[in-house]
């Protein structure tokens, strides 16, 4: 297929890159000019993209297609960056300048000239998109194309971005997960408001992969922060407590690399039943991790 406008701007191109950036923002990540130019390329069928640049093109069109059916749909596009920079190129100038009322930002350069502005602009475009829960991207791209986006087709594409070729050892399979630890985790992922009232309103979801093939017990997605959550039940020992402590260090870390906005908008929390040593308490403290104890009885 050739790259010209017409083809990059033709359902064939845009529906894939939604897919792409959907399974992106699920995944509080987000997709490289370059990575879009190669899977046009290798997966849509395109020939030699001339520059990755051209992907901009590509992007726009989704979300104008997006805006046409919804005006309000939270801006997919800017999750599509510059490897260098991780900002989205000045063609999304126009498009925060319109959803947050900042005219500058339609400006020649305008990312250049007014970064600040610009980087505040965008990461509250991107915390939109992140809190944006997997059933409101199936409406809109079922409003846009006329045809439904599978929950299978979501799964694949979430799982296809995170698949590598070497085989290091790490599995996505959960095994052993006792009936304490399952329970309290999908209480939990049920419940966010009951562990904090700011929660209230989260997007949630459970057993979530990152990029380092960790799996998080629940993540929490606000427009401003997000929440990665281990809970350790009632069967857990000081040694499973203390392996927790590190396990919410380590998310926290990751999630922030994955994270397009700047650093501070994403932390951690290990929720238990039991009460916690004064070793583990001192561990949370120490790390800036928040704590929570789940209700025994919580029917």
């Amino acid at each position: 297929m050739k790259q010209t406008n017409e083809n990059l701007s033709a359902d064939t191109a845009t529906k894939a890159l939604m897919r792409w950036l959907v399974a992106a923002a699920l995944d509080n990540s987000f997709l490289t000019y370059g990575e879009a130019k190669l899977r046009l390329e290798q997966e849509v069928g395109f020939e030699r993209i001339a520059r990755a640049g051209r992907t901009g093109l590509v992007a726009g069109t989704m979300i104008d297609n997006l805006i046409r059916v919804d005006p309000k749909a939270p801006l997919l596009n800017v999750l599509l960056v510059e490897q260098a920079t991780e900002l989205p190129s000045d063609g999304a100038g126009s498009y925060l300048a319109n959803r947050f009322q900042e005219p500058l930002l339609r400006l020649d350069n305008a990312k250049n000239m007014y970064h600040k502005l610009w980087r505040r602009t965008f990461d509250k475009a991107a915390g939109e998109v992140y809190a944006t829960p997997e059933a409101e991207w199936q409406r809109l791209f079922e409003a846009a194309y006329g045809e439904p986006l599978a929950d299978r087709q979501i799964a694949d594409d979430r799982k296809r971005r995170k698949a590598g070729t070497e085989e290091d050892g790490l599995r996505y399979g959960r095994s052993g997960e006792g009936p304490h630890h399952k329970a309290l985790r999908l209480w939990v992922c049920d419940n966010p408001a009951f562990i904090r009232r700011q929660f209230a309103g989260a997007t949630t979801e459970t057993e979530v992969v990152l990029d380092s093939a960790d799996r998080v017990d629940a993540v929490f997605n606000l427009k401003n922060e997000v929440i990665a959550i281990e809970v350790k039940s009632r069967d857990s020992n000081l040694i499973d407590l203390r392996r927790g402590v590190y396990q919410c260090i380590k998310y926290r870390a990751v999630l922030d690399a994955m994270d397009i906005r700047q650093s501070g908008s994403v932390r951690a929390m290990l929720v238990t039943e039991m009460p916690l040593p004064g070793e583990i308490a001192t561990l949370l403290k120490t790390h800036d991790i928040a704590h929570y104890q789940a209700p025994m009885d919580r029917n």
